[in-house]
């Protein structure tokens, strides 16, 4: 069984490891770099989580995933909330511990009064819309030229979920 929870800073160190295994191993998952993602230190990490937009997926006590949460708070925009990143190590891939992060964040969302999650994501990233569109998210759009690489520009495709 997985656990669900909002990361702390107790977990910098076990969340930046993982932030720098994602980026090496599924780019196209993050806005970061590998080089960015090394460059940040464990205190920097401490500093990102104690703004409380990170929730994990544990395996015991061992952290095998997280994802981005972000809640909007102003009057017009509370019924939203911003999902991403959301990557689960490879080992752990296809052993059901996304969809506990997932059953988490959707729980999260509705006890909260979010009426509807949105993401972006990479058109080639495969796995990962087959993966949303299996959680009922619905694609609405596409940004155009949403990142640049090595002077190429990428769109992203953007995907929401309505609750309820």
């Amino acid at each position: 069984m997985f656990l669900y929870r909002k990361l702390g800073i107790e977990d910098a160190a076990a969340w930046l490891a993982l932030r720098h295994e994602g980026a090496a191993v599924a780019p196209s998952g993050f806005l970061v770099t590998e080089a960015e993602s090394r460059a940040m230190t464990v205190e920097t990490a401490s500093k990102v989580l104690a703004y409380g937009g990170l929730r994990g997926v544990f395996d015991e006590d061992v952290l095998i995933g997280f994802c981005g949460y972000r809640p909007q708070s102003m009057e017009r925009t509370r019924h939203r909330a911003e999902l991403g990143p959301f990557y689960v190590t490879p080992d752990f891939q296809g052993t059901g511990a996304a969809q506990a992060m997932m059953r988490g964040v959707l729980e999260e969302a509705k006890e909260g009064g979010v009426e509807q999650i949105e993401l972006s994501v990479a058109p080639a990233n495969a796995r990962a819309i087959a993966f949303y569109e299996r959680h009922c998210y619905v694609q609405f759009g596409v940004l155009p030229d949403a990142i640049r690489e090595n002077g190429a520009s990428e769109d992203a495709l953007l995907y929401r979920l309505q609750l309820g």
